[in-house]
């Protein structure tokens, strides 16, 4: 897959995810029942089957299957886990979006290591729902992100950064590189401050 596709695809796959809010993520009465049964080999095998088609999936399906496996709640995170760590991008990509859809700070250590991620979309969701977490250590890859060459990068950073701070620092995703830069002085000045506040 070209970089220019996947980077259209991972940008469409945090826009739509973000503002998913149908039930049609919802599990299954069906699969309900399965929830309190986390060691069911056939819950686990359900779990890794969804997993393992992230990575061929797309548009509504892939919203759909990633909702799913997110209402699995906790029973979830050692497949998504594992998926982060998966050879395709998409997959991690989407394990992380899941994670932080789960809410369970427990999950912020795995996350923080996929701020390391050789893919800059996985490193972009792993921060944006470390955030999401109440985890500050996914700022500074949102910060650094704002300066990134792709215009759909810096929106989704701006995004997850004034969604989980409340600033905005007169930031413009497509706004001229001159305009962008005091704006991101002032989100770089910001940065320093909380992680002074954190040592």
């Amino acid at each position: 897959m070209s970089m220019r596709l996947f980077t259209l695809l991972a940008a469409g796959l945090l826009a739509a995810c973000a503002s998913s809010r149908t039930d049609e993520g919802k599990a299954s009465s069906g699969d309900q029942a399965e929830f309190s049964e986390p060691n069911n080999p056939i819950v686990q095998s359900r779990l890794q089957a969804r997993v393992d088609n992230i990575r061929y999936q797309r548009g509504v399906t892939l919203i759909t299957n990633l909702e799913r496996i997110a209402a699995y709640g906790e029973v979830a995170i050692p497949v998504c886990l594992e998926g982060l760590k998966n050879e395709d991008a998409m997959t991690r990509m989407g394990c992380a979006w899941v994670l932080g859809r789960i809410g369970d700070t427990r999950t912020v250590p795995d996350l923080e290591a996929a701020l390391e991620d050789d893919v800059d979309f996985v490193r972009l969701e792993a921060a944006s729902q470390l955030c999401s977490l109440g985890a500050r250590s996914g700022y500074r890859t949102l910060v650094d992100g704002l300066e990134h060459e792709r215009v759909e990068y810096r929106y989704k950073c701006f995004e997850a950064l004034r969604d989980t701070t409340g600033h905005s620092f007169g930031y413009s995703h497509n706004a001229a590189p001159e305009i962008r830069a005091v704006a991101v002085t002032k989100w770089r000045s910001w940065l320093e401050q909380v992680e002074a506040e954190d040592v």
